[in-house]
């Protein structure tokens, strides 16, 4: 099957850019927009641009969200400024890409691998932290509020939701979007977390590897959450349990319980 030409341009240069080259870029503009900071982005060829480039080169190419490829496409917003903001990212300088969630007026189904959680203003609290939590709204008809904070496997923080709103650290060894799924990598390349964002009310996650104050919290591929003790041994499993309460659904400290 031949590549179609719109595909390709005067050098024959494909626009699917190679997985290894993809993942150089998002690490050098911070896994988000460079001008703005937004993680829905898109990859930009700027130096050269694809009309003239022979090979994808990830010095020339910037992650830019919808809005800015837009802008720059249309001349609005000049190869310079583009390039500035690439000597200096957006995401670098401030830590984290970010995108608002849209979140409705009802109260938010969290998932946890295969556990469903409904109307638990703490879903996951350490130590008197709490790691997932939901808040009603500030006024009335106002969004449900969402808050998180994320690790991996080595204790160190990869991302949070700061009332609605994904932060997603710069310092990660990789993090994906596909479709409503954000996927964070760590280190050695393996799922840290996986996160699916079905709007307005629906939070899945998916896959979870994360450690906070020596516990240790893991969701499955086939769904199953297992917590795991500081001193290595397990706690509890939860396959397929659904909590609805007013308090908080997994308390882990001195007096660890689940309502």
């Amino acid at each position: 099957m031949q590549t179609s030409k719109k595909s390709v341009n005067q050098f024959g240069l494909s626009r699917d850019i190679p997985s290894s080259i993809k993942r150089e870029v998002r690490r050098r503009c911070g896994f988000g927009c460079v001008i703005c900071g937004s993680f829905i982005y898109q990859y930009h060829h700027h130096n050269p641009p694809f009309s003239e480039a022979r090979y994808h080169d990830p010095e020339g190419i910037a992650l830019l969200c919808g809005g800015c490829h837009e802008r720059a496409s249309k001349g609005l917003l000049s190869d310079s400024r583009i390039k500035k903001a690439v000597d200096k990212p957006k995401c670098l300088e401030q830590g984290f890409s970010h995108f608002p969630l849209d979140v409705g007026e009802n109260f938010p189904v969290i998932r946890l691998g295969s556990s469903v959680f409904v109307g638990n203003p703490t879903i996951i609290s350490v130590s008197g932290k709490r790691l997932l939590a939901v808040d009603r709204p500030e006024e009335i008809g106002g969004p449900f509020r969402i808050s998180a904070e994320f690790f991996d496997q080595h204790g160190n923080q990869t991302c949070r939701l700061v009332e609605n709103e994904w932060q997603g650290f710069s310092s990660n060894w990789d993090i994906t979007s596909k479709g409503k799924t954000i996927t964070v990598h760590s280190d050695n390349g393996e799922i840290a977390l996986g996160l699916r964002i079905i709007p307005p009310n629906e939070i899945n996650i998916d896959r979870l590897n994360m450690v906070y104050k020596g516990y240790r919290i893991c969701v499955e591929k086939n769904g199953q959450t297992t917590i795991y003790l500081p001193n290595g041994c397990m706690f509890a499993k939860l396959d397929s349990v659904t909590y609805t309460n007013n308090t908080a659904a997994i308390f882990l400290d001195d007096h660890m319980s689940f309502l």
